[in-house]
């Protein structure tokens, strides 16, 4: 038997394309031939895939669809495989954050949920990579499903950061971070809003907001629009950066903090807990699955409130402490060999079917 994953896209240093890479490498030290099949392919990682027409159907063979977004070709193609299909599912961010800001990705948002739920028939066993997906597939008719989170190989923290962006920001300022796509669904004008208040609090105080922009355009527009309306000098849109630029700003936080309102799991988080950041986020949809009580939940964008506690953080230490203990607990439970042990469950029972 092989086991064998499909996406319709395989990015570079994305959430989605970096699980299936972490499986693939999982299950190959299982002793499977295993490798990855997808429609497009990033040019920097080309040798980390197939072609998805190379693929050879194999009743005898496990497929796993990786389904984030929706292609119907791809789709089509899944469901006429004889193989025995688990679907991975990562979410689809609701349609409606992109009306206006890039409609053509609303229409693949908006089609991939009927995607999602005409597959419902096909699939073997339906994994979410938290407990919020794992209940939206038995919302689309899914019966057999349980939960896989995102395999995280927590050793690729451990790369030397860059140093030049250390030597230049852990001068004494607090620093608050965000890590993740420049999209509407983040909220990124959510954390430029807080950090109005705060500055007033503490002006010796910077916001660093990190993620590519890439077919946001004017969701991008409309930040910059924001930061430049109110005069925040303090407010850093890098873009995407390189790995060991990442490291570095994890480095250099005090804390983290998230007003996202759509997350099927938030890689981010997990990576603010193995920085030993303190951890501030918005209480919405796979958030709360992923932290379990670890940092601070807020239901309310209330953003003064929000601005006096992390100042309540930065300054009182028992706190800081008690939050960062409580994160690292939480991180105990992403430990890659407890994720790959739910993995091999899950395929030494289909294999026995």
């Amino acid at each position: 038997m092989e086991i064998h994953q499909i996406l319709p896209a395989l990015s570079y240093e994305d959430a989605v394309s970096n699980d299936a890479i972490e499986i693939r490498n999982v299950l190959r030290n299982m002793g499977y031939v295993s490798n990855i099949y997808a429609k497009y392919v990033h040019e920097q990682i080309s040798k980390a895939t197939y072609p998805l027409k190379k693929y050879k159907k194999n009743p005898n063979n496990i497929v796993i669809y990786h389904f984030s977004l929706g292609d119907l070709d791809v789709t089509k193609f899944v469901k006429l495989l004889p193989d025995i299909k688990v679907l991975m599912y990562h979410n689809i961010t609701p349609h409606y954050y992109f009306k206006g800001i890039n409609d053509e990705l609303a229409q693949l948002c908006r089609n991939g949920r009927y995607e999602l739920k005409s597959l419902s028939k096909d699939i073997k066993l339906a994994l979410g990579v938290s407990e919020y997906n794992r209940k939206e597939l038995l919302d689309y008719g899914f019966i057999n499903t349980d939960v896989l989170p995102i395999i995280v190989d927590f050793s690729k923290y451990d790369l030397i950061p860059n140093n030049k962006i250390i030597q230049n920001f852990d001068d004494g300022y607090v620093n608050l971070l965000f890590v993740g796509r420049i999209a509407p669904n983040k909220k990124q004008e959510d954390l430029i809003k807080t950090f109005i208040y705060y500055k007033r609090i503490n002006p010796k105080s910077r916001l660093f907001i990190i993620g590519s922009p890439e077919g946001m355009d004017k969701y991008y527009a409309k930040l910059q629009f924001l930061i430049e309306k109110l005069d925040l000098n303090d407010v850093f849109l890098t873009g995407k950066v390189e790995y060991e630029d990442l490291l570095a700003y994890y480095t250099i936080a005090d804390v983290f903090i998230s007003m996202s309102e759509h997350e099927g799991f938030c890689v981010p988080l997990i990576e603010a807990m193995y920085f030993k950041v303190p951890i501030i986020a918005y209480n919405s949809t796979a958030i709360p699955d992923t932290l379990n009580h670890a940092g601070i939940l807020i239901n309310k964008k209330k953003y003064v409130e929000i601005a006096e506690m992390i100042e309540l953080i930065v300054k009182n230490h028992d706190l800081q402490t008690r939050l960062i203990d409580g994160q690292t607990h939480r991180l105990k439970h992403f430990n890659k060999s407890n994720t790959e042990d739910v993995l091999r469950i899950h395929i030494e029972r289909l294999a026995i079917k």
